[in-house]
């Protein structure tokens, strides 16, 4: 797009201009470094073809002043709503106008023409100025779209998916349990009448029926929709404090420092039962996944959004980019063994709770794990 434009360039009087820019803005904003690269490189060498060697350092200069722009603000872009993303890509527009304009008065300076920029008049310049603030906002407005449908997409094939799991689970789960439940009981009765050199491996199967257990438990929560939830507000201090107590003998067992730093008076409105199991998994996961080093929770109110932010903080082995975008799913798991669905019903437990659930890690640098949930700060 960007060679098309600059090949066919608007022609008012004896100045040329193109759109060559509007392409390298949407790559920036919208796509990764190997694109925005091979993008800035194109129109760098292109302008090199087309005008030698000052158009292209002319070109490198407004490309270099554009990407560190927009990547100072991508990532807060990516993660603001639809109003505040029209603002951003307004105010990208204009000033990327500003910079190519700049930059062009300054080629013209340079070329001892500047005599010639200036007497093209003002309604040239703001026809060009609306025309790259239009391009770039149609562009953007048409992606936004798009990946808006794909993830309304992903949602129903998400949706499908767990209903197929949730009608499986419901129908094996229960009937599995209960002969296990019964198998590991005369397991144990065995145990005090075999010979001890046999113990161990008592204990090894007995072992591994907890472990069948756990899974099970994780198709029946994942499988069984919460009935009759009790909404109530109350103060998150104490619920918090309480399943850290729940909590505190499995790091002590694993030697890990469980601290706490959360902010009084802060209340919520939801089922009390569901926002501990929410709570207790994800801080039972970020002991799991911690070796050596501690586990904080640090909570943090909002007033301006009356949101509540709860952070689980722990320093264990970290996650890569690509673990980080499969959090979540089915079957998924960084643990020996296990089905990968603790996270998953996590997930729907915030959700029911008109919650957000995102992940930030790096490797070996540990995992963050951030809640945001709706509440109030009483006096």
């Amino acid at each position: 797009m960007s060679i098309l434009s600059m090949n066919f360039p608007i022609i008012s009087g004896e100045i040329q201009w193109n759109l060559s820019w509007v392409p390298l803005v949407i790559c920036a904003l919208y796509m990764g470094g190997k694109s925005i690269l091979i993008c800035g490189v194109l129109v760098i060498g292109y302008s090199y073809y087309l005008g030698k060697f000052i158009l292209s350092v002319n070109a490198l200069v407004v490309a270099l002043i554009l990407l560190i722009l927009i990547m100072l603000i991508k990532k807060k872009y990516h993660h603001t709503n639809n109003n505040k993303k029209f603002i951003a890509i307004l105010c990208i527009s204009i000033v990327t106008f500003f910079i190519v304009i700049t930059a062009s008065e300054l080629h013209y300076l340079y070329m001892n023409q500047v005599d010639l920029f200036y007497q093209q008049g003002f309604e040239l310049y703001l026809l060009m100025g609306v025309t790259y603030v239009i391009g770039i906002l149609i562009n953007a407005y048409f992606i936004e779209s798009i990946l808006s449908n794909l993830k309304l997409v992903e949602q129903v094939h998400n949706a499908e998916k767990m209903n197929m799991m949730s009608e499986l689970a419901a129908s094996i789960a229960h009937e599995i349990q209960n002969p296990l439940t019964a198998v590991r009981g005369f397991i144990q009765l065995t145990k005090v009448k075999v010979d001890k050199d046999l113990h161990h491996y008592i204990d090894t199967a007995i072992d591994e029926l907890d472990k069948t257990e756990l899974i099970i438990s994780d198709y029946l929560n994942l499988a069984i929709p919460k009935q009759n939830s009790e909404m109530k507000e109350f103060n998150i201090n104490k619920a918090l404090k309480e399943v850290i107590l729940l909590v505190q003998s499995y790091a002590n067992i694993k030697g890990i420092k469980l601290d706490h730093f959360i902010e009084k008076n802060i209340y919520i409105t939801v089922d009390p039962i569901t926002f501990k199991q929410a709570i207790l998994n994800l801080v039972k996961n970020a002991i799991t996944a911690t070796d050596d080093g501690s586990v904080k929770i640090v909570t943090s109110y909002c007033k301006k959004t009356d949101k509540i932010n709860i952070k689980i903080i722990d320093t264990g082995a970290g996650m890569d980019t690509e673990q980080l975008q499969i959090l979540g799913k089915p079957y998924i798991t960084t643990k020996t063994y296990g089905t990968g669905l603790g996270l998953l019903v996590t997930f729907r437990l915030i959700d029911s709770m008109g919650g957000n659930l995102t992940f930030e890690s790096s490797v070996n640098k540990g995992t963050t794990a951030c809640i945001e949930l709706k509440g109030i700060k009483k006096p």
